[in-house]
């Protein structure tokens, strides 16, 4: 006797047809049939009795339907009882990550994870792109959302999970606000630049963008923060080049968001050490995003 023999048995008590039962269930007609007969050879009694143009309980059949009944919600329960436990699996997880981690959609990541594992505490340490590396090779955390481009020296894998372009973040009352049209990023060479303190990698991409545009740009201000960046933007101190999804954001009334026609890419996505053993909760983390439960 298999589980799958009572579930068809119940839908054809349900239905009191052959044919209805197999539609509701997804099945052929035939299969139906022959399972159930199976079953009835098994128990050795008739459980429904057959007439030219319905079905209907037969007297066994009847007392069946109420041990299956039973049976199958014993199951369902047993299973819900045990997914507890699949769960349920205990452990630590160190996250490092950089400042602009709730605009680019990683706390929905890692809040979805914690609700698939309650038994896993986690714990976040932020900073910026080239600490985070240093801190994933001295194991002070096992994983780390981080921007690409970055300089490797340690060893890890990138997984991008989301691209974004440069863009300018520009006072209210800049002569290239509004605009409607992509500017050149030489436009901006006689300006101050504000600069969002990530990677050397991603530093290093956005000066060699202004020196190939033919100027270096008057770097006056560096902060992790863009909190703080959009703050001085607002102050008219100077522009700020960062990615459109966190410009979005943070802009203001007195900001303006000014897009640029070089297509400056900037990846964000989660870095895992190269070592032989990866702590299990760690695995469980890189699988969830990986195999897209996280949704992100």
């Amino acid at each position: 006797m298999e589980i799958h023999q009572l579930e068809y048995f119940l839908a054809v008590s349900t239905c009191m047809s052959f044919s209805t039962a197999s539609m509701e269930i997804n099945v052929s007609q035939s299969t139906l049939s022959h399972q159930i007969r199976k079953l009835e050879d098994e128990l050795g009694v008739k459980l429904f009795i057959r007439e030219p143009r319905s079905v209907r309980l037969s007297p066994a059949g009847e007392e069946f339907l109420e041990h299956t009944r039973k049976i199958l919600a014993a199951i369902k329960t047993s299973q819900e009882a045990m997914q507890q436990y699949t769960n349920y699996i205990k452990g630590h997880l160190s996250i490092g990550a950089i400042p602009t981690i709730a605009y680019l959609g990683f706390n929905r990541i890692i809040t979805k994870f914690i609700q698939s594992y309650p038994g896993i505490s986690v714990e976040i340490h932020e900073a910026n792109t080239d600490d985070l590396l240093q801190w994933m090779y001295e194991k002070r955390v096992n994983v780390s959302f981080i921007t690409s481009p970055f300089v490797d020296q340690y060893g890890v894998t990138f997984h991008p999970l989301v691209e974004d372009t440069v863009v300018a973040l520009v006072p209210a009352s800049h002569r290239l606000a509004n605009s409607d049209r992509a500017i050149d990023i030489h436009d901006l060479y006689r300006e101050k630049f504000l600069m969002i303190k990530s990677s050397s990698g991603f530093r290093s991409r956005l000066i060699e963008a202004c020196n190939d545009a033919g100027f270096q740009p008057d770097i006056i201000l560096e902060s992790s923060h863009v909190e703080i960046l959009r703050g001085f933007v607002e102050e008219q101190m100077g522009v700020a080049l960062m990615g459109l999804r966190i410009a979005q954001s943070i802009s203001s009334p007195l900001t303006s968001i000014v897009h640029l026609k070089q297509n400056i890419k900037r990846q964000n996505g989660l870095a895992v050490p190269r070592v032989k053993s990866i702590p299990l909760a760690t695995r469980l983390f890189l699988d969830f995003i990986i195999n897209g439960s996280a949704g992100a």
